[in-house]
């Protein structure tokens, strides 16, 4: 009886611990998520601004 009770401890350590690697994981996932989407929304401003001075230096030609 008891290595069934010490392999249903062992199985239970494992799910904890899987569990808690998965919340890790999920949580690097979110942050690498939300790195990319700033450096997106960096890239857009930086385009807008380009663009923007761009279209100003057209007129100033003119």
């Amino acid at each position: 009886m008891q290595d069934i009770e010490q392999y249903l401890i062992e199985k239970a350590d494992e799910c904890a611990r899987l569990a808690r690697a998965g919340r890790e994981m999920a949580d690097s996932l979110e942050a690498m998520g939300n790195g990319l989407l700033a450096k997106a929304v960096e890239l857009d401003s930086r385009r807008d601004r380009e663009s923007k001075d761009a279209r100003i230096a057209r007129a100033a030609k003119r």
